[in-house]
This record gives structure tokens, sequence and C-alpha cells, in this order.
């Protein structure tokens, strides 16, 4: 049993140091929190932009690329030409044998 002449005694210096360790851990604890919600925010933000990265890439994958436009564009441009070519070649061939003929 507790007596009511029972008396309790702590030091000035244990008290402070009691409380300084107290509100380090408190401040410590928020510091450790703080930095693991920007963790988390951050990596959250860069899975999302991961994603959006690669759905782009997705979509993007058979998509034409503007340099085999201009290739294509160049390559029906000398088709075109070759047949013209072609063509004057057949009259001139045809020309030359009405030529042998008479």
């Amino acid at each position: 049993m507790i007596e009511q002449t029972s008396g309790v005694s702590f030091s000035l210096s244990f008290l402070i140091q009691l409380v300084s360790a107290i509100v380090l851990a408190v401040w410590g604890y928020s510091q450790l929190d703080g930095r693991i919600s920007a963790l988390q925010n951050s990596s959250s933000t860069y899975a999302e932009a991961i994603s959006r990265i690669e759905d782009t890439m997705r979509s993007s994958q058979d998509a034409p690329i503007s340099s085999d436009h201009v290739q294509n564009t160049t390559l029906f441009a000398h088709e075109r030409e070759l047949l013209e070519v072609k063509n004057r070649l057949q009259v001139l061939e045809t020309r030359l044998y009405e030529l042998r003929i008479e």
C-alpha cells in the first residue's frame, strides 16, 4: 500500500532529459512520416507517368513514321516517272518498228 507520507523525487536534469527525448522522438517520427508520404506521392506520380508513356507507345507502335511518309511519297513519284518513261519507250519502239516495215 502507498501511504500518504510516501513521496517521489525526480531530479530536474532527469526530467529535462526525459522531456527532450520525448520531443525528439515525436519530431523524428513526424519527419520520417513526412518523407514516407512524399515518397509515396512521388512514386504514384511516376507510376502514372510511366503508364501514360506505355499507353502512348502502344498506340503509336503501328503508326506511320513521318520519314516513311516522305520515303513512300518519293517512291510513288519515281514509280510514276518510270511508268511514263516506259510508255514513251513503248511509243518509240512502235514508231521504230513502223519505220522498219516501210
